[in-house]
């Protein structure tokens, strides 16, 4: 007998829907026996990163993936028309569909993506797996359910419809496309009997593997009444409001989560009533196909294409060398530059051997488009305004040394630790039009 593995479970980073924080998560994995947990939030990876530190600190395996929003037309098409989005759970098998995911996330906040919801459709999420990306569908809001019912009653052509629609996906996702069933709260919707029975039902006809899940948002059953407080503010009601409604008999948005506790992490006793040996089984065949892997690493920055064939180093000190003909040299009195070389030379030493001469590059050059379009940047707001370094290449306008201000504020090489260099912070603050 194995124990199920949560692979649909939100975190606090699906704002203002999910609740639960990512250490809580892992708490709560241990304390039900699961070796490993999915992150799926809405729309977002943000939340990744965290998720991946709790997990591996709890010595559970960490899964990464996102629900993503996708609609039927090409998500070019921004109007009413292709306003409905249904879910889809993607996961990453490896290091290489986590970059993959990442490419999804980004192109799902394009532009000429976004609309109301950073979306996708299908067509255009086949452009960017690689082979290395795992595909769920099934739950009520889903692709599949929303294929397979109509207004919540399956349509009497169900499995032929959900078959095609499976096969669609294994022209996207090959042998990775997993269906979801979903019961932990059958009571209150009644209807995800039903879709499971199809779900089960498209599965065999396909001979696609059955997995079941929660609709995790928070960890454990006595967390609802904070996530609904949540909702209350997503939604822009009062909870009050929302009991008054609900006490009348009248529909309340998201009303699911106010009629119910039950979209927490289940123990393992609380899925085995719930469902099949099998698709229990499956979630462990699923989380076996999930490689394990480290997103984390040290901040990579682009190299910075330098004239003349200098070095970031060497490119950087000639900046300086410009910065001081213009700002120092007939500007500074002349018995006060011992100063500014000393401490220039104190900055220097410390930002570039702490490797940073690429970070400031490419500020500098951000701030001289930022001039050259004619936009009004802030002239130095916070620690920043305090290294001569950022003074002499024009990303602040403050001479650090007129003002007594402390470089040692805005970065020390005591806040680097073996492996992992600390970035300092530049706030460059909202770009103004010179013409307005």
């Amino acid at each position: 007998m194995q124990n199920y593995i949560p692979l649909h479970c939100h975190s606090h980073f699906s704002l203002m829907d999910g609740l639960s924080k990512p250490d809580k998560m892992a708490e709560r994995c241990k304390k039900i026996g699961a070796k490993a947990c999915a992150i799926t939030d809405h729309g977002s990876i943000a939340g990744s990163v965290k998720f991946y530190k709790s997990m591996i600190s709890a010595g559970i395996k960490p899964i990464l993936g996102c629900e993503l929003y996708i609609c039927k037309q090409d998500a070019k098409i921004q109007d009413n028309s292709n306003r409905n989005l249904s879910h889809f759970i993607v996961l990453s098998r490896n290091y290489s569909g986590w970059k993959d995911l990442i490419k999804i996330s980004s192109a799902s906040n394009l532009p000429e993506h976004y609309y109301y919801k950073p979306r996708l459709d299908l067509e255009t999420l086949k452009g960017y797996n690689r082979g290395n990306l795992l595909a769920i569908t099934g739950h009520l809001g889903s692709t599949l359910a929303d294929e397979i019912l109509d207004n919540y009653t399956l349509k009497p052509d169900y499995l032929e419809i959900g078959s095609k629609h499976v096969e669609y996906l294994k022209t996207i996702f090959k042998n990775y496309v997993f269906l979801e069933t979903q019961l932990i709260d059958s009571i209150n919707l009644p209807v995800q009997i039903e879709l499971t029975k199809a779900i089960r039902e498209i599965g065999a006809a396909t001979k696609t593997r059955v997995i079941c899940t929660p609709d995790a948002h928070y960890c454990e059953r006595i967390d609802c009444e904070d996530q609904r407080i949540l909702l209350c503010n997503n939604l822009k009601t009062t909870f009050s409001a929302v009991s008054d409604k609900l006490s009348r008999g009248e529909d309340v948005a998201l009303g699911c989560f106010f009629k119910s506790d039950c979209y927490h992490i289940p123990s393992q006793e609380e899925m085995r009533e719930l469902h099949t040996e099998e698709e229990i089984a499956n979630t462990v065949f699923v989380s076996d196909l999930v490689e394990e892997y480290s997103i984390l690493s040290k901040p990579k920055l682009p190299k910075y294409p330098c004239p003349n064939g200098f070095t970031e180093d060497e490119y950087l000190r000639e900046l300086c060398r410009e910065g001081w003909i213009s700002k120092i040299k007939d500007v500074i009195p002349e018995e006060k530059h011992q100063i500014y070389v000393d401490r220039i030379k104190e900055e220097l030493s410390i930002l570039q051997g702490a490797g940073l001469s690429s970070y400031f590059l490419i500020v500098q050059d951000i701030l001289e488009y930022v001039r050259n379009q004619g936009w009004l940047p802030g002239p130095g707001r916070g620690s920043a305004a305090g290294c001569l370094v950022s003074y002499l290449t024009g990303i602040t306008q403050i001479d650090p040394i007129r003002y007594d201000l402390i470089f040692q504020r805005f970065y020390s090489s005591g806040r680097n630790i073996p492996d992992t260099i600390s970035f300092p912070e530049f706030s460059l603050d909202k770009f103004n039009s010179l013409a307005e």
